[in-house]
């Protein structure tokens, strides 16, 4: 795997996100790709080389995990999502709450090259939750709960202490899903065809 890395991390682009070492490593990706210079781009490269595996740097794994699974056309790379989805879950074992959130979706609607598995996905969302405090992944998770997604797993005071942590740190769309799908969840059932597109429709 590591021998793949020095290629596919020429991918990159700027993540607002990154530590300060690879910040500026993907500042000088970005410009590279901008202004369409591959030399910049391998100087970036091999500051973020050195964030990512020398330091450690996980925000430098995750935005190559993105990056891979989007390719280059400067650099002349198509898409590699076999390679970004080890990357990914190599971070979801480390309990990187990004990369849990990211993991989480794309098991919920089974695309890009995961297996959908609503029971897993939970799992990771309420890890997300626990661990890192992350109140979109409490909405999520209370979505799933909810909707029955996972049998067994529709219980009231949890889907409310979900939904109510969600909606006090103002996730867009918790508000409207409880009281559209909780307080008359006999009436309606949210079925969309991609949950993260209609995670992105969602306002507060």
């Amino acid at each position: 795997m590591l021998k793949k890395i020095p290629i596919f991390v020429l991918l990159l682009s700027f993540y607002v996100g990154a530590s300060p070492l690879s910040d500026g490593a993907l500042r000088l990706i970005q410009i590279g790709n901008e202004i369409g210079s591959k030399d910049v781009v391998l100087r970036g490269k091999s500051l973020l080389l050195k964030g990512a595996f020398d330091l450690n740097d996980l925000d430098a794994m995750y935005e190559a995990s993105k990056q891979l699974r989007r390719g280059n056309e400067l650099m002349g790379y198509a898409a590699q999502e076999r390679e970004a989805n080890q990357i990914l879950i190599n971070l979801v074992r480390r309990s990187y709450d990004a990369a849990l959130y990211e993991y989480a979706l794309y098991l919920l609607d089974g695309d890009n090259g995961f297996v959908k598995n609503e029971f897993l996905a939970l799992n990771l969302f309420e890890e997300s939750f626990k661990v890192h405090g992350n109140a979109k992944s409490a909405m999520m998770a209370a979505i799933i709960r909810n909707e029955s997604l996972v049998p067994g797993t529709k219980k009231t005071h949890r889907i409310e202490e979900l939904i109510t942590f969600a909606i006090l740190n103002k996730v867009p769309g918790a508000k409207a899903y409880q009281a559209k799908y909780i307080e008359k969840d006999y009436l309606l059932d949210l079925n969309p065809q991609s949950w993260r597109r209609w995670i992105e429709t969602q306002s507060l």
